[in-house]
């Protein structure tokens, strides 16, 4: 019997081996979802059964199991912590508090001596600063002279509607008969003010005051202005396109200052002697760089080149100012 006994307790002991190595091998036990609804309930109760029981009686005993589940760990022995671990992390959190407060630390750049570095820091901003005036200027320069062409060129344009709502109300070009000329008397260009036939325009509220000059005319004489004579009237009315205004003569300029002229083909003054603005007969203005134009034919003359500052003679030459009495009287002469 103890032998039967014995050969029984060992095969007892061979199965509860080989069953606790089955079970070694299974895959972990996972909670079923109503166990774990009545985790999250006793979580939500903080871990009071009572009102966790209360709340949902359907799931007490799933509420039991599983604070007891918890009760059983609880009960678990733990070593206590490691008061030397706690202190090392409270300084590995200091040092990178202070790490960080260094990074964010503009420190104050050191101020180098003098006749070291500060020198060449010197240097290279006057080379700097000379760059930028060299480049700077001419630049603001044509900027500021750009400007001054297009108000001048818009003044123009106001002129030239004024002119137009002129000649439509009394079939003529702007003229004060009192200051037509005596071409037989006159003794020369430089003594007849020609940009006064401009002024009924301003006076007649044709245009505003300061649209017959210039914004750059220091001089106050105003913008050159066709010399009157029979054929200026046609040449706005009729579609013939020929320059009507345009800005001071240099040459008259320079005759009624008594200097010199030393050549006819120079441009106005007003812009730098870059070129200047013209108003033509089509109410068009446009910006030249000479005032030697290729004209159209008209019914006087074929298309030819001419000088708008210079009158052209009665052998259809434009050789210098000659006196008014031998101008031919019917070429496009501008002067102020």
């Amino acid at each position: 019997m103890n032998r039967e006994n014995d050969t029984n307790d060992a095969h007892a002991n061979d199965r509860t081996s080989e069953g606790t190595s089955e079970g070694n091998t299974r895959a972990p036990a996972t909670l079923t979802e109503p166990d774990c609804a009545a985790i999250d309930i006793l979580i939500e109760h903080e871990f009071d059964l009572a009102k966790a029981t209360n709340a949902h009686p359907a799931l007490a005993a799933r509420l039991a199991a599983a604070s007891q589940l918890f009760g059983r760990l609880d009960s678990y022995e733990a070593e206590p912590v490691d008061e030397s671990l706690v202190d090392l992390t409270l300084a590995r959190i200091a040092r990178e508090d202070e790490a960080q407060a260094a990074r964010m630390r503009l420190e104050p750049a050191a101020q180098p001596k003098l006749g070291s570095g500060r020198w060449h820091d010197f240097i290279a901003i006057a080379c700097a600063a000379i760059l930028l005036v060299s480049i700077g200027a001419p630049i603001f320069a044509w900027m500021s002279g750009r400007n001054a062409d297009l108000r001048c060129s818009e003044n123009l344009r106001q002129l030239g509607g004024g002119i137009a709502a002129y000649h439509g109300d009394h079939r003529s070009m702007p003229i004060q008969a009192s200051l037509l000329p005596n071409f037989s008397s006159l003794g020369g260009w430089h003594k007849y003010r020609n940009s006064d036939h401009l002024d009924p325009l301003v006076d007649g509220q044709y245009c505003s005051e300061g649209c017959t000059a210039c914004g750059n005319d220091t001089t106050g004489e105003g913008y050159a202005y066709q010399v009157p004579h029979a054929m200026a009237n046609f040449a706005w009315g009729g579609g013939f396109r020929a320059p009507a205004v345009a800005d001071r003569n240099p040459v008259i300029d320079l005759m009624r200052r008594g200097r010199s002229v030393g050549t006819f083909s120079m441009n106005s003054p007003e812009h730098g002697g870059r070129g200047q603005n013209l108003l033509f007969t089509d109410g068009s203005v446009e910006f030249v760089a000479t005032p030697v134009l290729v004209l159209p034919a008209s019914a006087q003359m074929p298309s030819h080149t001419e000088n708008i500052w210079i009158p052209m003679d009665r052998g259809q030459l434009e050789d210098g100012v000659d006196a008014p009495i031998d101008w031919i009287g019917f070429d496009i002469f501008l002067m102020q």
